[in-house]
């Protein structure tokens, strides 16, 4: 697991706003927040905005982008949280961006990376619900031991710039609510079509799916990194 804390948000516009509207106004919360002095505790930030495929069978997820924020360890989250000075800026931006705050619609999560990224900017963001009678630790470690080979070898047979990481939630403090999620699995494949047979078939057929798994849902999408910028 990758030691840096992962914050991963589904971006939902508000409701004046069409796609590619709402795509550059989210663009322009993403220079705002990162304007800010707290956003050195900051290593890594993308957008990936929705695209739309026809004839897919996986539930899909009612937002129009994910975004993902590394930060540079823990020390760097909790310093970049206890830093107020930009929450009031911040939160008026998102009523003017978003159709929920971000805190709705986000999980933190620590990375388990399978299958390194390449080149693919494709990707679709999987997240994935337990049942309830199944414990947090227990169906995390069921879905890294059972889930990420099947999926890894799928991957070896698309081609090159695949790659597979699981986001594996983590309570966010002390006091927090339940996560939004217990993983959000990041699939990069530009075979939408291969992928999404493999989820809506042989995935559900692995032993104890059903004990384990409630729902899934997904999202595809296409990756811009913002930070860092490139060269």
């Amino acid at each position: 697991m990758s030691g840096r804390p992962k914050l991963i948000y589904f971006a939902e516009r508000r409701s004046d706003m069409d796609r590619d509207a709402f795509r550059a106004r989210w663009r322009e919360h993403a220079r705002l927040g990162m304007s800010m002095p707290r956003w050195r505790n900051i290593d890594r930030y993308v957008h990936c905005d929705a695209v739309e495929l026809p004839a897919l069978r996986m539930p899909v997820i009612p937002c129009d982008g994910v975004a993902a924020v590394w930060y540079r360890d823990e020390a760097s989250r909790r310093k970049h949280i206890a830093d107020r000075s930009a929450g009031p800026v911040l939160k008026r931006d998102e009523l003017e961006t978003f159709a929920r705050p971000v805190r709705e619609v986000a999980v933190l999560t620590g990375e388990h990376r399978i299958v390194p990224f390449g080149a693919e900017r494709r990707k679709l963001f999987l997240r994935v619900r337990r049942n309830p009678q199944v414990g947090s630790a227990k169906f995390q470690a069921w879905w890294l031991d059972k889930v990420a080979p099947k999926v890894a070898k799928l991957l070896s047979e698309t081609g090159p710039g695949c790659g597979y990481v699981q986001n594996h939630a983590r309570p966010a403090d002390d006091d927090a609510p339940e996560p939004l999620c217990d993983c959000v699995d990041e699939i990069a494949s530009g075979e939408a079509l291969r992928v999404d047979a493999f989820l809506a078939g042989p995935i559900r057929e692995i032993a104890g799916f059903s004990d384990h798994v409630r729902d899934l849902a997904g999202i595809w999408t296409e990756e811009t990194v913002l930070h860092p910028a490139a060269p």
